[in-house]
């Protein structure tokens, strides 16, 4: 899902960002010419 609140707090991505760092991988923003953005989390290994 997705929200255009503004009322959040903004810890959520800060969350994401801490567990990212912590196993290594990496996140980015990919904006969409045709409007609006996501973020994309690489680097993450499929269990066996």
């Amino acid at each position: 899902g997705y929200s255009t609140s503004d009322d959040g707090t903004g810890l959520g991505l800060q969350i994401v960002e801490q567990i990212v760092d912590a196993h290594g991988w990496s996140i980015a923003v990919v904006v969409s010419d045709a409007g609006g953005a996501r973020f994309e989390i690489t680097g993450v290994k499929k269990r066996e």
